[in-house]
C-alpha cells in the first residue's frame, strides 16, 4: 500500500477540500479503515459518508485500475451516497453509476462492465443478485 498521511487526506487531488469542512475525527477514522477492515458505527448526520468518500478518494486515486463498490440497505440511500460522492470527490457524474432492482438484471451486467464507471452505488440485494448472474467482484 502506497504511504498515506493523515494530514493529506484532504490535499488528495480527488477531495473537493474547499466543499466539506476537515474534522480530524473523520480523517483518523479514513485512514484507519484504509489501513484495515473498519466499521463505522456514529450517530446519523455525523459524516459517515464523508469519511467513506474520503477512504475512497485514497483508493481511486492510487489505483486507478480498480472500481469502488459502496453499498447501502436502501435506494434512497443508495442515491444520497452517490450524491455526496460526486459533491466531494472530483468525480464526473459518468464515473459513478447506481444500480437498483429496478433495472433489468441483463443490463446491470452490462453496467458492471462499463470501463468508465469508477464507483458503484447499489443495494446488498442487486449485489448478491447480480453475483448470482455471473458478477465477479474482482475488479
Amino acid at each position: 500500500m502506497k504511504d498515506f498521511k493523515l494530514v493529506g487526506m484532504m490535499m488528495n487531488p480527488l477531495v473537493r477540500s474547499d466543499v466539506i469542512e476537515e474534522r480530524e475525527f473523520q480523517t483518523k477514522i479514513a485512514k484507519k479503515a484504509i489501513e484495515e477492515d473498519t466499521l463505522v458505527v456514529l450517530p446519523t448526520a455525523t459524516g459517515k459518508t464523508i469519511i467513506g468518500a474520503l477512504a475512497a478518494s485514497h483508493y481511486l486515486y492510487n489505483y486507478s485500475g480498480k472500481k469502488l463498490l459502496m453499498m447501502a440497505p436502501t435506494k434512497p440511500l443508495v442515491e444520497q451516497h452517490r450524491d455526496t460522492f460526486l459533491k466531494v470527490l472530483k468525480l464526473r457524474p459518468e464515473d459513478v453509476q447506481v444500480l437498483t432492482g429496478e433495472q433489468d438484471p441483463d443490463y446491470r451486467l452490462h453496467l458492471w462492465d462499463e470501463e468508465k464507471v469508477r464507483a458503484y452505488f447499489a443495494t446488498p440485494q442487486v449485489v448478491r443478485n447480480d453475483c448470482e448472474l455471473g458478477l465477479s467482484l474482482e475488479e
